[in-house]
């Protein structure tokens, strides 16, 4: 079975888990088909996409040079998002969301899988400056502190570091970058974050677990094979730059179960859906 297709079919319980946990919350019948549609959507691009590369494959691949020019122009964007946010906050409430017409997008939560992967990319596979992916790391992650938004900090600084540590290099400038991300974690923990937990976002398994023990076993299950998918196929199939993103996971899975962040997919919220998917589709032009 191709990659891509292995972890759609890994994403499915959780996504289809999504709508039943919000019909059981009782949320808005406008919020389930969202959802629906916004995964529809992701899977259909997915597909799309494979299907498309394999009828144009060619036997010319792009140049060093030019896969690194496109991995960093592609996370302009999403830095350029990040900032979009400020303008968009609302008063007493933390710069998360891009507002698209009526929708408010968690941008964080969109882009940063993808982020990842580029960044695992350029650190790994080119002879991308150390350096200078580092410090587009540290720009990442002090947009994010500055939100703030722990979660999806904490989330981004674990995978950064593992990526920064999995490469030859000067000792001195991987503990300096990880002394950086641990005080930016430290001083956003310490920021007022006045959102509460709503139960088909945050809440879902204590949901299911008041739908009882099944249903609970059913929820954590379809959320564990997602990082369990991403690190099979990292390590089995030489796409190691998709073990980041398994860490990402596992750190947002655990800030959501004590109310912090949405649960991604499990969870209602376009924001986790699109950036799943986008790594799927991104990661067969690089």
């Amino acid at each position: 079975m191709r990659s891509n297709s292995m972890l759609i079919l890994l994403a499915i319980p959780s996504l289809l888990g999504s709508v039943l946990l919000m019909r059981l919350a009782g949320a808005a019948q406008s919020l389930q088909v969202q959802q629906i549609v916004v995964a529809l959507i992701g899977i259909a691009t997915v597909l799309w996409m494979d299907k498309a590369r394999r009828q144009h494959k060619t036997e010319t691949s792009s140049s060093t040079a030019q896969q690194i020019r496109n991995a960093v122009v592609m996370q302009v964007p999403m830095l350029v998002g990040l900032v979009a946010c400020f303008v968009f906050s609302e008063t007493g409430n933390p710069s998360r969301w891009l507002k698209l017409g009526p929708l408010r997008l968690y941008f964080s939560a969109a882009v940063l899988p993808l982020a990842l992967f580029l960044l695992a990319r350029l650190h790994w596979r080119t002879p991308f400056s150390a350096m200078a992916n580092m410090a587009l790391m540290l720009a990442f992650a002090v947009l994010l502190a500055l939100q703030p938004d722990f979660s999806q900090l904490a989330a981004f600084s674990l995978a950064g570091v593992f990526i920064v540590w999995h490469r030859p290099g000067s000792e001195a400038q991987k503990i300096a970058f990880t002394l950086v991300l641990c005080l930016l974690c430290c001083w956003c923990w310490q920021q007022p974050d006045p959102l509460q937990p709503v139960p088909y976002v945050e809440g879902v398994i204590q949901l299911a677990m008041s739908a009882g023990i099944v249903a609970m076993l059913a929820a954590v299950s379809s959320i564990a094979l997602i990082p369990l998918g991403l690190f099979y196929i990292g390590i089995k199939r030489g796409s190691s730059e998709l073990i980041p993103i398994a860490l990402y996971y596992i750190v947002i899975m655990i800030c959501a179960y004590i109310g912090l962040t949405p649960m991604p997919l499990l969870g209602f919220g376009a924001g986790p859906v699109l950036g799943y998917f986008a790594v799927l589709v991104g990661r067969r032009d690089f």
